[in-house]
């Protein structure tokens, strides 16, 4: 009887430590975010599970970009560039990111903060192009995740640096 009840306990322990069944995507996993260069990996991390369709639209307002990915529908993710006074810390960028909190991580230097939500980095210009004022602004990267994204620490860091990484390489930041 004992031998009974030990083997039914351990096909119930068994059975409750097996992970769950992720969602399999049907969509490929984008290298970019509206344009600017990516890597897949890095953005598979934090877009969701699942999903059939994936689907980017960028907005250009006021000299900044705006990106958003949906997957079926959803928005998953928002990715932006923006120009903010010279001086600001990454943290004040990203207290005008949308329900999320980014003062957990900052780097030794301070040029980008982050959480499992999201991350806002400086963007490194060697001749920014920006509309008035080039003494005055700096370039800043933002990423926040909404929805249905999943959230990750690790990932996040990764991903608004390789972000920003890319915005400084792009027309925007190098004159041509």
């Amino acid at each position: 009887m004992e031998r009974i009840v030990a083997a039914v306990a351990l096909v119930l322990l068994a059975s409750g430590c097996s992970p769950a069944k992720e969602e399999k995507r049907a969509f490929e996993v984008p290298d970019s975010l509206c344009g600017t260069p990516v890597p897949a990996e890095l953005l598979s991390l934090v877009l969701p599970a699942g999903g059939a369709r994936v689907a980017a639209e960028r907005e250009d307002k006021h000299g900044a970009q705006y990106c958003t990915v949906s997957v079926d529908g959803t928005s998953a993710l928002h990715a932006e560039w923006s120009w903010w006074g010279k001086g600001k810390r990454t943290t004040q960028v990203a207290a005008s990111m949308r329900g999320v909190k980014l003062d957990e991580h900052v780097s030794e230097d301070g040029t980008y903060t982050y959480a499992a939500e999201g991350g806002v980095s400086r963007v490194t210009c060697s001749e920014p192009r920006i509309p008035t004022r080039k003494d005055e602004m700096e370039l800043y990267a933002q990423i926040y995740i909404a929805n249905d994204a999943r959230p990750d620490e690790a990932a996040m860091e990764k991903l608004i640096q390789a972000y920003a990484k890319s915005v400084s390489a792009s027309p925007e930041c190098v004159r041509k």
